[in-house]
């Protein structure tokens, strides 16, 4: 967020604040009937919340967060 998205790092708080709140919800099972742990996030959730967060930065919600050339902050 600080380099890509070149993010202050208020914002960059308040972002993962209300990104974790959406995504680190706590699942009802930690275990299915077949002995596997479940992730403790829901990739759906994560993947929208980063798509709003690009829209709040008005990008698209497809850009790459990997930067092609030299960036104004180097991370």
């Amino acid at each position: 967020m600080l380099g890509r998205l070149e993010m202050t790092i208020d914002e960059c708080i308040d972002a993962y604040l209300t990104l974790s709140d959406q995504i680190f919800k706590k699942k009802a099972h930690r275990v299915t009937i077949r002995g596997k742990i479940q992730g403790r996030f829901d990739s759906k959730r994560l993947e929208e919340a980063i798509k709003e967060v690009m829209r709040n930065r008005k990008l698209p919600e497809n850009t790459l967060l990997k930067s092609a050339g030299n960036g104004v902050c180097r991370v």
